[in-house]
């Protein structure tokens, strides 16, 4: 039960005895008082699971206004504790401190951050609450043109810039670049680039933009090149989730139903799907074997609109459980669902997920079960009605929780040779991560 919701930063004179692993220490120049954010919940079990996360300013994801943190990252984690029942409180501090806090023992978690080897040696991931878009930025004219948003990233041994302490300084270093420029902040990072005293920088897209609009630079005084995206984590401590073995499962469960927005699909994004995939994806909706098998699940009698409705609700309380409903294991198992496990491991890692459903909605085949049953109140069901051979739904980007993956789901129609009419829909959820970096 909630028993306090306060947001100021007076609380930070007395984290110590709020939280005890919340140290004071005299504040830097440039950096704001440590604020904590109390909800004092216990867990249904009686509990008291309170628990202090450590974190950075890092807009759009984490902000302070007016003495509030705020940001993306903040509101969907406030949407998963609410839902599990458990207090936690927020403590700001430099990335480097943050995970050092942590592997003492003296937090309980930090975020966010990527997925990391040396992080997994005393901490434990959870589900991604982000997904960066790392892009090199230099200044227009200073290097040569490489080709736009896919060109091939810096050689390590060109000198190149980033933040001090970030997730993209410990790439730069794990991808053996030795030249590398420590700036103490994104606004210092970006005045680098424009006076020229460094050719590359390597940043999050979004937080790159905001920084140079606060800055009043002009996006022409710029080039930008894609890296890679990065998905981002809260790191719980081995330490707490030995006390409460069960936290991380309970977050991760709910993870999926507090996403907000959908990253939006850049321009050259949606262009590299429908140049690169798109036709593999159409040349599979036409293979013989694929609509073979699809007008053989077609044959089962139909549901009712209740049946399908239960059905559909039996399927999704299974899956969040870890089950299989009946309906899905027989699913599973024929044939149409063995071709399209078949297609997604000749993928080379760039499909998640492949699944077939009929015209009204009903999954009839699926390499891996999906989330739910019923897709009838999905975009991709309502365009099969004026579908036409080259028309295709190429969604934006989101988190899918039973993939674990960041991914755009594209829906193309099966036709029926015989008659030119749909006959059923295929969707393909495209791994971003994987499928859309430069390299592929």
């Amino acid at each position: 039960m909630r028993i306090g919701f306060l947001r100021v930063l007076t609380l930070a004179l007395i984290a110590g005895t709020l939280a005890g692993v919340v140290h004071s220490r005299p504040a830097l120049a440039q950096e704001p008082l440590l604020p904590i954010e109390d909800w004092g919940r216990t867990a249904s079990s009686g509990i008291d699971t309170f628990l202090i996360l450590q974190t950075n300013l890092q807009p759009p994801y984490q902000h302070l206004r007016d003495g509030i943190l705020g940001g993306y990252s903040i509101s969907v984690l406030d949407c998963a504790f609410e839902r599990i029942g458990v207090g936690y409180g927020l403590a700001l501090a430099p990335r480097q401190r943050n995970r050092e806090m942590v592997r003492t023992g003296r937090a309980d978690g930090f975020f966010l951050a990527r997925l990391s080897p040396v992080l997994d040696e005393y901490a434990v991931p959870s589900y991604p609450l982000a997904l960066e878009k790392w892009v090199w930025i230099s200044k227009r004219g200073s290097v040569p043109d490489r080709g736009g948003a896919q060109s091939l990233k810096p050689h390590a041994s060109a000198p190149v810039g980033t933040i001090l302490g970030s997730n993209e300084a410990e790439w730069l270093t794990e991808e053996n670049y030795q030249d590398i420029l420590h700036a103490p902040s994104m606004a210092s990072l970006i005045a680098q680039v424009a006076k020229g005293h460094v050719d590359y920088v390597l940043v999050d897209k979004q937080s790159f933009e905001i920084a140079r609009n606060e800055l009043g630079f002009g996006s022409e005084l710029f080039e930008m090149r894609f890296e890679r995206y990065v998905p981002l984590v809260v790191y719980f401590s081995k330490a707490y989730l030995l006390r409460y073995p069960d936290f991380l499962d309970d977050l991760n469960n709910e993870l999926e139903f507090c996403e907000t927005l959908p990253m939006t699909l850049e321009p050259w994004e949606r262009a590299a799907i429908e140049r690169n995939q798109l036709p593999l994806i159409q040349k599979m909706a036409g293979a013989s074997k694929l609509i073979a098998n699809t007008r053989a699940e077609l044959t089962e009698p139909a549901h009712t609109a209740e049946t399908r409705k239960l059905l559909d609700l039996e399927w999704t309380a299974k899956v969040r459980g870890g089950e299989l409903s009946t309906l899905a294991s027989e699913i599973l198992e024929n044939p149409l669902s063995q071709y399209l496990r078949e297609f997604q491991k000749a993928s080379g890692g760039h499909v998640a997920e492949v699944f077939v459903f009929n015209l009204r909605g009903e999954v009839i085949g699926m390499n891996r079960v999906t989330s739910d049953y019923d897709q009838s109140d999905e975009p991709k069901h309502q365009m099969t009605g004026n579908i036409n051979r080259g028309h295709a739904l190429i969604d934006d980007i989101r988190f899918d929780a039973s993939t674990r993956a960041f991914l755009s789901h594209i829906t193309v129609p099966v036709i029926d040779p015989d008659t030119g009419n749909v006959m059923a829909a295929l969707t393909v959820g495209l791994d971003v991560s994987s499928a859309l970096r430069p390299e592929s």
